[in-house]
């Protein structure tokens, strides 16, 4: 049955709505309810879940739903997903999982190479680039003495992705000393800016200690200045970060690689295979040049793990970050790559980069869009704009309108600021989008605004 409904359910995919939601009420009329006493024959459950749970939740791996960094994973990673669950290996320690252990090295090492580290680079799979981002504070901030850590003084980017001030916050970084440094007119990182701040604070008696930068900005797509940041570290002996979560699988094809130069010189990287590598949900990666610092800031040996100390070439993941017990996570990206091959995600990054620009010339060459921030990746940000009403009313028609074209169930987008106004994005990872999506989108977005805009005047 389970095996049934998954088929079905991903070969239908693009004939579907996108999805619905429901208020807390409703839900709670259907799912609320005291845990049975009793078991239920799995079909009556199944079936449950069918029509009472499904149709309360947005596909993100519809081929319209370019919100957010939506989700489409390849099959591939599907059937590596419920093999990873069967088998529930714990993937904590090599002694209990040598074989997945060399899994998850394995795709470490594509991973190196795909973003030009060094061979004694080492990583980690997490639950998500928020983990990923996290276990690279711990690690960078291993280096600074516990006396000096009240100093410290982190700089980041305003477009940078919240999971960074969350990491900063779970570290006990004060909030003063996140250092937010303002973008320039193309929203990248403002060296200029970072160098004069990292000047002051150091004349004030703090302790300039990490730089964030975006290969991907969650807003815009945008990448920073990856040389520039990295010349900047090395020079004034800071740490670089770099939030790649959803922009690094761009780095397989020439335009990405052209874009990410100078990603091979952080500190460490964050990636998320379940973005733009079509895996499912939960796969997030960091990737630290000098490896060993990974080990030195995570591994602890109590009396109950002393049967697991690593021998030579044997490696604990668990000593590597924050969790324990883990999920055999390589396993549905290995079985990916084995099975559909480098080119298929090469192919699939070049795909998206063309759709992303495909969208944007549609946008243009319709009289009712404006493009607020030129292409970046596979990211368009615009709006709609009528001379109907009035350019102050612009940003409550625009709210207007990605809530109805939501309520359409045909196609879902979100919104962002960018330069206080507010934009709506589009961002192409889906392996299953198609000029035709695009196409009847961009319809929708000009039918919807027009009669928002009618009842408007």
């Amino acid at each position: 049955m389970v095996t049934r409904w998954s088929l079905d359910h991903f070969t239908s995919l693009s004939d579907q709505l996108l999805g619905n939601g429901a208020t807390p009420q409703e839900l709670q009329a259907l799912l609320g309810e005291s845990a049975p006493e009793s078991g239920r024959p799995f079909a009556e459950v199944l079936g449950r879940f069918q029509k009472q749970i499904i149709p309360f939740a947005y596909k993100t791996n519809h081929p319209r739903f370019l919100a957010f960094v939506p989700g489409g994973p390849a099959f591939p990673s599907v059937l590596g997903d419920w093999l990873c669950s069967a088998a529930n290996f714990f993937c904590g320690v090599w002694l209990e999982a040598s074989g997945p252990t060399q899994v998850e090295l394995t795709v470490l090492d594509w991973f190196k190479e795909w973003v030009g580290y060094p061979s004694e680079a080492r990583g980690i799979l997490t639950s998500g680039g928020s983990e990923a981002n996290l276990t690279a504070l711990v690690t960078a901030r291993e280096r600074v003495p516990f006396a000096d850590r009240r100093r410290m003084v982190l700089y980041v980017s305003d477009q940078r992705h919240w999971s960074i001030d969350r990491a900063a916050k779970v570290i006990g970084l004060h909030p003063d000393r996140i250092q937010a440094i303002s973008s320039g007119p193309d929203l990248k990182f403002h060296v200029p800016a970072l160098l004069q701040q990292i000047e002051i604070d150091r004349r004030e008696g703090h302790l300039p200690w990490a730089v964030i930068a975006n290969a991907g900005a969650t807003n815009t797509g945008t990448v920073d200045p990856m040389n520039d940041l990295a010349d900047l570290c090395a020079r004034e002996k800071l740490w670089l970060h770099v939030d790649a979560a959803y922009g690094w699988a761009a780095i397989l094809t020439p335009e990405g690689k052209r874009e990410l130069a100078g990603i091979e010189r952080a500190d460490s990287i964050t990636l998320d295979p379940h973005k733009w590598l079509s895996q499912t949900f939960e796969a997030g990666c960091l990737l630290v040049r000098n490896g060993p610092l990974l080990e030195e800031a995570f591994s602890m040996r109590p009396d109950y793990l002393q049967d697991v100390t690593p021998r030579d070439g044997e490696i604990n993941f668990a000593d590597h970050g924050i969790a324990l017990t883990r999920r055999f996570l390589a396993l549905k990206i290995w079985m990916s790559v084995q099975v559909l091959g480098k080119a298929w995600f090469r192919d699939l990054a070049d795909r998206c980069l063309r759709l992303a620009a495909y969208a944007q010339a549609r946008l243009e060459k319709a009289d009712c869009f404006e493009i607020m921030h030129p292409r970046n990746l596979s990211i368009v940000c615009f709006r709609f704009r009528s001379t109907a009403v009035d350019e102050t009313q612009w940003d409550r028609l625009n709210e207007a309108l990605v809530q109805e074209l939501r309520d359409s169930r045909r196609a879902f987008l979100s919104t962002t600021r960018i330069r206080n106004q507010v934009a709506l994005r589009m961002c192409f990872i889906n392996w299953r989008t198609t000029t035709g999506d695009i196409d009847e989108i961009v319809a929708l977005l000009r039918e919807i605004g027009q009669k928002i805009a009618e009842r408007e005047t």
